[in-house]
């Protein structure tokens, strides 16, 4: 089709689509969840769990942590998930930010919260949503911005391919479950897009396929992206997918283990 390289590189319940350009935090807030008021045994779980899950995760060489506070019915479960190539200090300012949000981005009434942000993923629940390995808590991010290009096909088709490669090598990346990707083309209209595929490091590598695997056969149904804009992302409790056109990538460089999939070699 044109010139071009996959460079992975190591590092809903709720269905709405949100807009990428809307400040952070993207919540998703379950109304379905249960309410708890200001003061009260909930809330105090809540902000001290969100506490001690920030300073494991940005402790931790996987930037991951979940656990559980307080007894029934006042218990509250919740992880955080820092992006695979943050720092630590990143990481705990994010977990900050989730600490101070938490107890308002859904109006102090919402037992179910997810918080997204672009460093790190966060949701405190009234339910064990640990307790399985499925996706839930997802949410979907969109730009809400067209590519300058007429080639939508073969936007799609390279978004695809470069999703799927990226995945590949994130399941492949047993250490933190994650990798960033770059495609270089031809097309002024997306000469080059980033990716980003992830886990939480307590899935098994099959699993961790398996909920990349489901993200990207969702990307242009279920997920409702539309083939032409330059900007999308799905994120939840087990895992994500990103994908991002741009001349400067949304995420930070690592400075090993490149893998060329158009070359068939590592460096």
């Amino acid at each position: 089709m044109y010139g071009c390289s996959w460079i992975p590189q190591a590092l809903l319940l709720l269905l709405a689509v949100l807009p990428l350009a809307a400040a952070q935090p993207w919540p998703r807030c379950d109304d379905s969840s249960g309410n708890y008021t200001a003061g009260s045994t909930y809330e105090a779980n809540l902000l001290a769990l969100a506490g001690t899950l920030r300073g494991n995760a940005s402790s931790s060489p996987s930037l991951f942590a979940s656990g559980a506070f307080g007894a029934a019915p006042d218990t509250v479960y919740g992880l955080i998930l820092c992006r695979g190539d943050v720092s630590f200090s990143d990481c705990f300012d994010c977990g900050t930010f989730a600490s101070q949000d938490a107890g308002t981005a859904c109006g102090r009434r919402i037992r179910d919260v997810v918080l997204c942000y672009n460093q790190c993923y966060v949701r405190l629940s009234d339910s064990n949503f640990l307790a399985s390995t499925e996706n839930s808590g997802d949410v979907s991010l969109r730009s809400g911005t067209d590519i300058a290009s007429d080639d939508v096909a073969g936007y799609d088709w390279t978004v695809t391919g470069l999703l799927n490669a990226t995945l590949q090598y994130a399941v492949d990346n047993s250490t933190r479950m994650f990798a960033t990707g770059e495609w270089v083309g031809s097309d002024p209209g997306f000469s080059h897009i980033y990716s980003m595929a992830q886990c939480t490091p307590d899935l098994s590598p099959a699993l961790c396929r398996t909920c990349l695997q489901d993200l990207l056969d969702q990307w242009w149904s279920e997920f409702r992206f539309r083939g032409k804009e330059d900007g999308g992302r799905i994120t939840g409790s087990r895992c994500s997918l990103r994908s991002q056109l741009g001349q400067v990538p949304f995420y930070t460089l690592p400075q090993s283990r490149t893998f060329l999939t158009a070359r068939n070699r590592r460096e």
